[in-house]
């Protein structure tokens, strides 16, 4: 029996000012509001990547960049 393969994150765009729509490797989509999203994760941690600065093209899309 073949390994199942772990879901992905695809995509995320902002859905008004306190969502995220997350698309998935397979096929499904998600809509969240931060709230939401903290609860998932209750505990953080500090990260040894650099944070991620996102800015709108003109064409509306996001492009995420290391700062």
């Amino acid at each position: 029996m073949a390994a199942a393969k772990p879901i992905r994150i695809l995509t995320t765009e902002h859905d008004g000012d306190d969502g995220l729509i997350v698309t998935f490797s397979d096929g499904t989509t998600g809509g969240y509001v931060i709230e939401e999203l903290l609860a998932l994760r209750p505990v953080r941690e500090r990260s040894k990547t650099k944070p991620i600065k996102t800015t709108k093209k003109r064409n509306g899309e996001l492009k995420a960049s290391r700062v």
